[in-house]
């Protein structure tokens, strides 16, 4: 991530394995640990977000429902509460290090956990006072023909009409240009007429 800084004009980072091991290392962490976990990810970031900075490049907080850290599962379970905290912590982290520059994803493939963590994040940075920053959504390998593009639908669709939602990603288990057109579609559907 740090090098793709260096030359590109947005990167993604995954809490769930930016520095820890995911689930493939899943044990009991005490409070402790949990914390000097949360340190190990803000030494990890620093010249990331260093990098960022120089180059103006906006970072993608992109976390996914099947690849939570050990320690957010440890703590919170398969959740839609340990997906939130994850994001949380990494925009913490990040404006700690004064970078503000930041997108958030937080995806599945369950739509009903895709909208419900949406609203959980955007209730949780107003109640932590904490700023709204641009959501990228989508629903993670949707499927494909009609199946991909109802569930794409219903979760892109019902954060849109939310007013949640600043870039989609429509992820067909399909052609990648075929999702072109369903995203086309559901940002013209919810579009408001004036």
């Amino acid at each position: 991530a740090e090098i793709a800084a260096k030359s590109i004009s947005k990167v993604r980072i995954n809490p769930g394995n930016f520095v820890d091991k995911g689930i493939a290392s899943l044990r009991e962490f005490d409070e402790a640990e949990f914390t000097q976990g949360r340190e190990h990810a803000r030494e990890a970031l620093r010249p990331l977000l260093d990098a960022a900075k120089e180059r103006g490049v906006p970072l993608r907080i992109g976390v996914n429902h099947g690849s939570l850290s050990a320690r957010m599962l440890n703590k919170y379970g398969d959740t839609i509460e340990g997906m939130v905290e994850s994001a949380l912590e990494y925009i913490k982290l990040c404006e700690d290090e004064n970078f503000d520059q930041l997108v958030v994803s937080l995806k599945a493939s369950n739509t009903k956990i895709v909208v419900t963590a949406y609203r959980l994040l955007v209730a949780r940075l107003t109640e932590e006072g904490l700023k709204q920053y641009p959501l990228h959504v989508g629903v993670t390998e949707a499927g494909e023909g009609l199946d991909g593009r109802t569930k794409s639908s219903v979760g892109i669709g019902a954060l849109l009409l939310e007013g949640l939602g600043d870039t989609i990603r429509v992820s067909l288990t399909e052609s990648p240009v075929n999702e072109v057109p369903v995203a086309e579609g559901l940002r013209d559907a919810c579009v408001l007429e004036p």
